[in-house]
């Protein structure tokens, strides 16, 4: 009895969801693709028992639904699966013993906004890929949700019918894939999620359309930013230690640390990589570096007593067939263009005489 009121109230939702909304190809065509008939050869009487008993308890509301309708509201562009990601999060506090609630939550990864109206689609798949059921439009009506760059999110809210309760065969799915291109033109949007569903025909996933967090429905809010960095740290505020790192050495070359303290009372922030020279002890310069990578890493914040760290190798003067002498410092530029005077540390390494070390180095990590 329980399985027969699922599918008369699956088929009910998606009659009604077609007829207020328009539907949409995707949603409609479900129950026929995959072999995945709900029903079987009883679908349209059992599809016919519904509407008539729904007929006169909805006519009115679907003729004033459709007589009153308005164009679209204008938004954005549409979003596509490529500008999103998508987080599935059972929510406890709606579930019941039949049911298992969850939302699922889109975020805008892109740098502009994008609008949805409706239902996304939604498939539970298995380890290799393979489709386990599809979900079910879930509520008669949607509103324009737009979504805010560079972090923006929309919520569809679902429900999975607990298969031991439906009295269906079961499997627990591996990932959901769900769609907001067009007609599903797109990949979609992957996220993994273990959803124990109904895989003989009997429906038992649904999903609600997708509604904004961030302002009200159609109101374009930019998410929180978050707190301003401090100013870029400066040769002045820092102080310079070399730390011989053999861990780090290779054939023809010797490993290195170099570590920058923040002496100071004043925040700053530090990325990228420093300028480095290999100086005698009358700050001439004998040796050049290189910086070696192309991610400079994002902005991190140096308080004082912090540090930050560059890893970095030195070339074996006999490797290189040269003259060698002993550096007495190293002097690295952090000030933007080199600016500053630079932050001496002692260094007494190997060089080649003739000026032609080069050290590789790395960008700044947080130590």
């Amino acid at each position: 009895m329980y399985t027969k009121r699922v599918v008369f109230r699956a088929i009910a939702g998606v009659a009604l969801t077609a007829t207020l909304t328009g539907g949409t190809a995707w949603m409609a065509g479900a129950s026929d693709a995959g072999g995945l008939d709900p029903v079987g050869a009883s679908a349209s009487m059992v599809m016919s028992e519904v509407l008539a008993a729904e007929a006169s308890r909805v006519s009115n509301a679907v003729t004033a639904t459709v007589a009153g309708a308005t164009a679209p509201a204008a938004g954005p562009d549409h979003c596509e699966d490529w500008n999103l990601t998508a987080d599935y999060r059972e929510r406890p506090d709606r579930s019941t013993a039949e049911a298992t609630a969850f939302d699922l939550v889109f975020t805008n990864v892109g740098s502009r906004p994008c609008s949805f109206d409706g239902w996304p689609g939604l498939v539970a798949e298995d380890a290799d890929g393979a489709t386990l059921t599809w979900a079910l439009a879930s509520g008669p009506t949607s509103t324009l949700a737009v979504l805010p760059p560079n972090g923006g999110q929309a919520v569809a809210e679902g429900s999975a019918a607990v298969p031991s309760a439906v009295g269906c065969a079961a499997a627990t799915s591996d990932r959901l894939r769900a769609y907001i291109s067009s007609d599903g033109a797109a990949g979609g949007i992957v996220d993994d999620a273990r959803v124990a569903v109904c895989t003989d025909g009997t429906w038992s996933l649904w999903l609600g359309p997708l509604v904004a967090l961030h302002g009200a429905p159609g109101e374009v809010t930019a998410p929180e930013e978050p707190a301003p960095l401090p100013a870029k740290c400066q040769d002045e505020q820092l102080t310079l230690e070399f730390v011989s790192r053999p861990d780090l050495s290779v054939v023809g070359a010797s490993g290195f640390e170099l570590v920058f303290t923040n002496a100071t009372d004043t925040p700053c922030s530090i990325w990228g990589w420093p300028g480095l020279v290999v100086e005698a002890a009358d700050d001439t310069r004998i040796g050049w570096s290189w910086a070696v990578g192309d991610d400079m890493g994002e902005p991190f914040v140096l308080a004082h007593g912090d540090a930050a760290v560059v890893l970095g190798t030195a070339p074996d003067p006999a490797a290189w067939g040269c003259e060698a002498v002993k550096a007495d410092h190293l002097r690295a530029y952090v000030t933007s263009d080199g600016a500053g005077p630079g932050v001496v540390g002692a260094a007494p390494i190997p060089v080649c005489a003739d000026g032609s070390t080069v050290l590789e180095i790395g960008a700044f990590a947080a130590a």
